[in-house]
């Protein structure tokens, strides 16, 4: 069980975080990729297909033709502006929560990082 002291130094951490231009960009590019309904076609579109894909390889079946439509699929996605501006928002975004990771590692002498890769 958190112990209150730490579960409000997270709380004030995560509120910290939201604060962030880089957060608010990111909440801004996500609501904008929402609203984009070729882009949400086109990506459920993509994941439906990526997990037909993903089931014919775990049953030993390779689909070239499903991976070529993969690949063009893919294309289309990025060259959508909403989706370029997400990914890079949500990059940016991992970057800035890597750094806590990181520092909040150092800290306590563990390598979080380390530990997720296991």
């Amino acid at each position: 069980m958190l112990e209150e002291n730490v579960r409000n130094k997270a709380i004030e951490l995560a509120e910290a975080i939201m604060e962030l231009d880089v957060h608010k960009e990111f909440v801004e590019m996500e609501k904008k990729l929402s609203e984009d309904e070729n882009a949400q076609k086109l990506l459920e579109e993509f994941k439906k297909k990526q997990q037909d894909f993903v089931a014919k390889q775990l049953s030993g079946e390779f689909d070239q033709d499903l991976l070529n439509e993969l690949t063009v699929m893919q294309y289309k996605l990025n060259a959508m502006e909403s989706v370029v501006e997400f990914v890079d928002a949500y990059s940016r975004l991992l970057s800035v929560l890597s750094e806590v990771v990181d520092l909040i590692s150092e800290k306590i002498n563990v390598d979080l990082s380390e530990v997720y890769r296991r």
